[in-house]
């Protein structure tokens, strides 16, 4: 598998594996985004989120929310805030 542009501009210590989108707050695994005009977006068609800037690595949401799993469910979004 290719790395993504963000694992090229950013050296997370963290890695669980998956992806949050800051856009739609759903996850997705690691590696995986859409294509659009050269852009990596984030995988959920309904979705504007860059998969390089407003993706954060799954570790560092549940490290502020211990409720949620370890290992996400595709499609179910987890809110950052309330």
């Amino acid at each position: 598998m290719d790395l993504s542009h963000r694992d090229l501009a950013f050296d997370e210590i963290e890695c669980s594996g998956h992806r949050w989108c800051l856009h739609c707050e759903r996850t997705y695994e690691r590696g995986k985004c859409r294509n659009k005009d050269g852009l990596q977006m984030c995988p959920y068609l309904d979705c504007d989120g860059d998969a390089v800037i407003d993706a954060l690595d799954w570790a560092k949401i549940r490290s502020h929310h211990l409720e949620y799993p370890e290992f996400p469910e595709f499609g179910t979004r987890y809110p950052m805030y309330g």
